[in-house]
C-alpha cells in the first residue's frame, strides 16, 4: 500500500475569457439580468448555487432567483416535465435520462459548471486517517462492522460497532459512490439513510462511531479549510484487474483538479431555455470569471477558467 506524498496543492484563479460566449448576459442586460426565475437545484452541490445566487441579485438588483433545491433524479425529472427550464446537478445525466428527453423531444444545453469531491467522513475521535475501496466496500455493504477488523495499518487502530450512513438514493453521490467506491455493489439494508447533507454532518457529529460521505460543498469553510467537526479521510482507491491499492490521497481542492482523489464528479448546468433572458444571464454568470471565484471559494474547482496549481513540498 502506497502513502501519498506529503504535498500541498494550492489552488488560484487566472483571470479567463468566459467561455461561454453565445449568452454574454451583459449584451443584454435588461433582459438577462431582470426578473424572476425558479432553478432546481441538486441538494448536494446547493450550498454553492445559493452563494452564486445571492451574488448575482447583489450585482443585479432587479433579478430575483429562487432556488428548489431536491434530489439529483427529482429535478431532472422536473426538468423533462417542464417544471423548471434550468437546472444544476451534481453529475452528468445517464443514458436512461438523455434517451426519455429524446423521446420526449426535449433540447437542452449542457454545460460542465464545477468539479466536486465526494469526502469519506468520521467523527474526528475517530484515530483512523486512510481507507482504501476494499475497505469501503466491506463497510458500506455490512460485511464488517467493527471497525478493530479493519486491514493492515488500520487493525486494532480503533474499536467499536461502525455505524454506517449514506446519502438517500435519488441523490448524485448514492451512485457515484455505490460506482466507485463499491464496485455497483449494493448498500447494506443495515445502513442508516441521510435524507439530507445536513442529517449526514449532524450524524457524524454526534456518532464517534460513526463513517458516511458527503459533497465538499458542504464540509468547506472558504477554500481549502475544512470544518473541522467531521474529519474526512485519506482513500486509495484498487484496480479491478490486479487488486493493486494505489496512493491514500486526500480531499483537496488541488487532488480534484489534477484528477488523483478517486470520488470525484462533475457539476453541470443543464437548460431546455434557448432565449435570451434571466436563466441565461444568470447560467453565463455561474461560468465566468466572478461566478468561477465562488467556486473556487466554495470548495470545488473552477472547471470553465484557467486555474493555477501551486505545488508544496
Amino acid at each position: 500500500m502506497k502513502e501519498n506524498m506529503n504535498k500541498i496543492l494550492i489552488l488560484s484563479l487566472l483571470m479567463g475569457t468566459m467561455l461561454f460566449s453565445a449568452c454574454d448576459y451583459t449584451v443584454k442586460k435588461s433582459v438577462s439580468t431582470t426578473g424572476e426565475l425558479t432553478v432546481g437545484v441538486d441538494e448536494g452541490i446547493s450550498p454553492v448555487v445559493k452563494e452564486e445566487a445571492s451574488e448575482f441579485m447583489r450585482l443585479n438588483t432587479e433579478s430575483k432567483i429562487n432556488l428548489n433545491v431536491k434530489t439529483t433524479k427529482e429535478i431532472i425529472a422536473d426538468l423533462n416535465n417542464g417544471v423548471y427550464k434550468t437546472i444544476v446537478v451534481g453529475r452528468d445525466l445517464t443514458a436512461e435520462e438523455t434517451e426519455v428527453f429524446k423521446n420526449n423531444r426535449i433540447e437542452y444545453k449542457k454545460s460542465e459548471f464545477a468539479r466536486d469531491g465526494i469526502g469519506v467522513i468520521v467523527n474526528p475521535k475517530n484515530p483512523v486517517t486512510k481507507l482504501n475501496f476494499n475497505e469501503l466496500k466491506r463497510i458500506f455493504t455490512g460485511e464488517q462492522t467493527d471497525w478493530k477488523d479493519l486491514d493492515g495499518d488500520n487493525k486494532d487502530v480503533y474499536k467499536g460497532k461502525i455505524k454506517v450512513f449514506i446519502a438517500r438514493k435519488n441523490a448524485s453521490i448514492h451512485d457515484i459512490f455505490k460506482s466507485k467506491a463499491l464496485s455497483g455493489a449494493e448498500f447494506a439494508p443495515t445502513d442508516v439513510i441521510c435524507s439530507t447533507s445536513t442529517q449526514m454532518m449532524r450524524e457524524i457529529k454526534e456518532n464517534e462511531n460513526a463513517i458516511g460521505f458527503i459533497s465538499m460543498a458542504w464540509i468547506t469553510v472558504s477554500n481549502d479549510t475544512l470544518d473541522e467537526s467531521v474529519k474526512p479521510l485519506k482513500i486509495a482507491s484498487v484496480d479491478p484487474n490486479t487488486g493493486a491499492i494505489g496512493n491514500y490521497v486526500g480531499l483537496h481542492q488541488g487532488y480534484i483538479a489534477n484528477k488523483t482523489y478517486p470520488l470525484t464528479t462533475e457539476v453541470f448546468i443543464i437548460t431546455s431555455d434557448f432565449s435570451m433572458n434571466l436563466s441565461v444571464g444568470f447560467s453565463s454568470f455561474m461560468i465566468s470569471y466572478d461566478g468561477q471565484r465562488i467556486v473556487l471559494k466554495s470548495g470545488l474547482v473552477p472547471v470553465t477558467q484557467p486555474v493555477k496549481i501551486i505545488q508544496l513540498n
